[in-house]
């Protein structure tokens, strides 16, 4: 029988797969055994069929029977930036050696593998040798394969990697109800990034929003993820540390910062739900190939840990998830969820922008193995000499805004359709009824651009711009000053509730609120609604009882 190959390989690592070449493959591979089987979970903005793997013993391809075999759920998803492609070739043919050789014996008995090889079609087809261009002097770009690769956004120009909050795209959309079907308990993103030269293979990172909130599953992802880079350098010789960049650009002993606590990035959204998460960022300064098997190395030591560890994985997700519902049951003021981690600057025209600074505690240093002064300097890569740093570690985040968690939201019916892209759950009042709520008084009403969220869409054949020439503005926010207020009042039939006791809790206070940095209020849904000087459409429920007036 021939041997099946991704295009990657095929070609000697020159081209790589069309979005057909990938579809192709799968189905091949599903044809060749029984451990696999193509599950399609929705279409792109184009009409190209969004394709998942699903990779498992004993028939198991869906997550109730996931759920009935006590597996552990691993959802791996690549090429959400489609001229990020390592991750899509190395899904490809990690899934091949899982069930056509021997390497999975061990471990699909303990897990059931959701794999996603291409999650951004339209921008994988828009193939060219000008995409991500190699622009040290700019720190971008990367050593592309001769063929060239696909493009950031999808073809309708979204970034997908900053559309969890509002799911703009269809595809994600699509990934979202698909996600709380299977609900997994660890998500692998695979990414390929530019930026500080440094002489780390790939880095990797987890979600870092509400750190105090979710401290226990964080520690735990933290542990995990640097007992596999151990793995992964005494099995596969890669050095890999956390994801970041020089605090400032050039000067090696600044500070690693890691990226912005935003849950529009999917590593954070899913933080908020309690799972498991991982970003894989494979260094775009080596050669693809290498790209490749360095990707390839950190999928296959995730999965053996997994495997290992499954009942521990299992137990700090059910952990999670209980004490996302205790919040809800009994709230407790004490208790905040950072929803607004942003400092507002202006401009010189008084424009408003914000930073999403991290902070170093004074034990967390960061050890990077880098290159000499001169060469980070020049922007040289390889340089000419390796060298070690010791600098502060800023990857904590401080919320500039936070809130206690109520025991329900009231809000208006124009925001089902979005509550229900979340999978968070609500009734619809049937009649009219009276709450005493915590409600909010809109001061002011701003507008900011949000940089890398949406772009225009060069034609097919043309490439895309580069970030450094800084792409025509596409999408905005809407931001608000409120002053809180309690009053009792009588909502109308038809307005929702939404309880809060339910494992999307923590993500529907995040989403609600009208301060969050990531809400629907920020992504603009609400602003036919919103007057100022006027009360904010959506209202935290207190509780029937009423305080004393007086003290006794």
């Amino acid at each position: 029988m021939t041997e099946l190959l991704t295009r990657a390989e095929a070609s000697n690592y020159k081209e790589t797969s069309r979005h057909a070449d990938v579809l192709a493959f799968v189905d091949e591979l599903c044809r060749r055994t029984k451990l696999a089987k193509r599950v399609d979970f929705g279409q792109s903005g184009e009409g190209q069929p969004l394709a998942a793997l699903i990779v498992s013993d004993r028939n198991c391809f869906t997550p109730e029977l996931a759920r009935r075999q006590k597996k552990l759920v691993v959802m791996i998803e690549a090429n959400i930036h489609a001229g990020e492609v390592e991750g899509k070739e190395s899904v490809l043919a990690l899934a091949r050696d899982l069930t056509l050789t021997k390497l999975g014996q061990k471990l699909l008995d303990k897990l059931c593998l959701v794999l996603i090889p291409d999650f951004n079609p339209d921008g994988n087809d828009r193939i060219s040798p000008n995409n991500r261009k190699l622009d040290l002097q700019n720190l971008e770009g990367q050593v592309n394969p001769e063929g060239g690769v696909g493009m950031r956004y999808t073809g309708e120009g979204w970034n997908l990697n900053r559309d969890s909050t509002k799911q703009e795209a269809p595809e994600t959309r699509a990934l979202a109800k698909f996600y709380q079907s299977w609900w997994p308990d660890v998500f692998i993103d695979c990414h390929t990034t530019d930026g500080s030269i440094h002489a780390f293979d790939l880095t990797y990172d987890t979600s870092h929003s509400n750190e105090p909130l979710f401290s226990e599953l964080r520690e735990f992802n933290r542990e995990m993820l640097d007992r596999v880079a151990q793995a992964v350098k005494k099995r596969h010789g890669f050095d890999c540390f956390w994801y970041g960049n020089y605090k400032e650009e050039g000067n090696p002993v600044s500070g690693w910062h890691t990226y912005p606590a935003l849950p529009r990035f999917g590593s954070h959204y899913r933080g908020l739900l309690g799972r498991i998460d991982v970003l894989l960022e494979t260094y775009s300064y080596i050669d693809f190939p290498r790209r490749c098997a360095v990707m390839r190395a950190w999928l296959l030591e995730l999965i053996r840990d997994a495997a290992k560890n499954a009942k521990a994985y299992r137990a700090m997700t059910q952990a999670e998830e209980e004490r996302i519902l205790a919040r809800g049951e009994s709230p407790d003021v004490r208790e905040l969820v950072g929803i607004n981690y942003g400092v507002a600057t202006r401009d010189d025209k008084g424009a408003l922008a914000f930073e999403y600074p991290a902070y170093a505690k004074p034990d967390d240093v960061a050890h990077i193995l880098a290159f000499d002064e001169a060469s980070i300097t020049a922007r040289r890569y390889p340089g000419k000499r390796r060298k070690a740093y010791k600098m502060p570690h800023h990857r904590t985040f401080v919320p500039t805004q936070a809130v206690s968690t109520p025991a329900a939201y009231l809000a208006p019916a124009e925001l089902a359709s979005r509550l229900e892209g979340h999978g968070i759950l609500f009734e619809r009042l049937d009649a009219p009824r009276r709450f005493t709520v915590d409600s909010y008084r809109v001061a002011r009403r701003e507008e900011t651009f949000s940089p890398d969220v949406a772009t225009n869409v060069p034609p097919p054949g043309q490439s895309e711009v580069p970030l450094s020439q800084k792409p025509k503005p596409v999408r905005f926010e809407t931001v608000l000053t409120v002053s809180p207020e309690r009053t009792t009042r009588e909502f109308p039939a038809g307005t929702l509730l939404v309880p809060t006791a339910q494992r999307t809790g923590t993500l529907a206070v995040y989403l609600l609120e009208p301060h969050s940095d990531d809400g629907f209020c920020r992504w603009q849904f609400l602003d036919g609604l919103i007057q100022v000087g006027e009360l904010y459409p959506v209202h935290r429920v207190v509780g029937s009882a009423a305080a004393p007036k007086k003290a006794e």
